[in-house]
């Protein structure tokens, strides 16, 4: 009996971070699945009957993008920081080949990202006011000032985490968006990518920030603080180009129209919230 033999995937159908001859980047081996022994060459589909790979709904090369806060049998936290970090410090690899899936443990990932970081901001406000006591001391022995720096830290962590939940899916779905304006005949996971992209946020942030500097030193630290502008680009591109499989002035052409497009809609929803919070600390 003959033994099957695995198909040949070319190097330029795998995500960025992952080769045939070379080794993974940034623990890619971790997230990854290792794909089936015998696949179909062109949509990469283990059960393939023989098809056009038309409309294929994952990566041709059969490898995808397992999430950790979906994997089952790690706690919660680790998941949560696990997930959180690859999104940032591994991004093009994540959302090139992010899987399709439920909605529902991208949002309830997203929830506690955000938190979390509207969490770590406050408290690093709160630190702030012991650099200026006098300041803190008039907070203290002011009833009304007490109120109100309690009714802001009360309506401001959770109403700053839903809006920016709101805002990383509104513009995964614009993603979306541009890549069918830009021809793209993919179904995409616009929602999943927007949600999982909150993980950027408590990365970036002070939180995380102390976090990546106690487990892995200042040189993850300075390069996870330099992603905080560059990581929006470079991953909804590698998102376009993995998943809608756009080509590159294609997916250039999408991310610069969802990002305007995001940062339109941005401006009037923060302008809305801002009105809220003055309203809701009368």
């Amino acid at each position: 009996m003959q033994r099957a033999r695995r198909t040949p995937v070319p190097d330029e159908l795998l995500p960025r971070g992952l080769s045939v001859a070379g080794e993974p980047d940034d623990g890619t081996l971790d997230w990854a699945d290792v794909p089936a022994a015998v696949v179909c060459a062109s949509c990469g589909k283990p059960d393939c009957q023989g098809c056009m790979a038309v409309e294929e709904p994952t990566n041709a090369s059969g490898v995808v993008a397992i999430v950790p806060w979906e994997r089952p049998g790690l706690g919660w936290l680790t998941r949560l920081w696990a997930t959180a970090r690859i999104a940032t410090l591994s991004h093009r690899e994540m959302f090139a080949g992010l899987s399709e899936g439920a909605v529902r443990p991208a949002l309830t990932f997203a929830c506690l990202a955000e938190l979390s970081a509207a969490l770590g901001l406050s408290v690093c406000f709160g630190a702030a006011f012991l650099l200026a006591p006098d300041f803190a001391s008039t907070i203290l022995h002011d009833a009304y000032l007490r109120s109100l720096a309690a009714r802001a830290t009360l309506f401001g962590i959770p109403g700053l985490a839903t809006l920016m939940i709101a805002l990383h899916a509104l513009h995964g779905l614009l993603v979306d968006r541009a890549a069918r304006l830009a021809g793209s005949r993919k179904r995409g996971r616009g929602l999943r990518f927007g949600l999982y992209a909150c993980g950027w946020d408590l990365v970036t942030l002070p939180l995380g920030l102390l976090v990546v500097l106690a487990t892995e030193g200042l040189s993850a630290t300075r390069r996870a603080a330099g992603l905080a502008v560059s990581v929006p680009l470079q991953a909804t591109s590698a998102y376009l180009t993995g998943v809608h499989a756009l080509d590159p002035e294609q997916a250039k052409r999408a991310t610069k129209r969802a990002n305007r497009e995001t940062a339109l809609v941005s401006l009037a929803v923060l302008v809305s919230a801002g009105v809220l919070l003055v309203l809701a600390l009368r």
